[in-house]
């Protein structure tokens, strides 16, 4: 399954780079996030719940980071399996600066899944997961706000 889209941030590229890369704010931003440890700078294992139609689950895995040159791109990997299925992606995240101080997310990737999951279609899936990105994307952007707000306050 391919995956791609952008989202603008309303904020500067380099802080939205920070939180992109701080687990903490990843942990509290991503719908259905369970737990996310940094296990060195570029590994993360966590888990995450997950609904799609009439299969729901935890989903256990790690999260590699590579081909990081901060604050432009990165390429994410991601493993994960659960009672429910599988999952392993491979995703690839590019910053740029556009007008007004905002930053431009645009990310592409290809997942594949397995098991109980694989079997409640393509279309509910893709709608799942673009919600959820959505969500997340939504969130940090609140975040995001909230420390732009915070360092002007000084």
């Amino acid at each position: 399954m391919k995956i791609e889209g952008d989202y603008l941030f309303n904020g500067p590229r380099d802080e939205v780079w920070e939180m992109v890369r701080d687990p903490n704010v990843l942990a509290t931003c991503l719908p259905g996030t369970q737990s996310l440890t940094k296990i060195s700078d570029t590994e993360y294992e966590g888990a995450i719940g997950i609904r799609i139609g009439p299969v729901n689950g935890t989903f256990a895995g790690k999260l590699t980071v590579s081909d990081e040159v901060p604050p432009e791109h990165c390429t994410l990997t991601v493993e994960g399996k659960g009672a429910a299925g599988f999952a392993k992606g491979v995703g690839h995240v590019n910053l740029s600066e556009s007008e007004g101080g905002k930053t431009l997310l645009k990310y592409t990737g290809e997942l594949n899944i397995g098991g109980k999951l694989a079997g409640v279609g393509q279309r509910l899936i893709d709608s799942v997961g673009k919600s959820m990105i959505r969500k997340g994307f939504e969130s940090l952007d609140k975040t995001l706000a909230e420390r732009i707000a915070a360092k002007a306050k000084g």
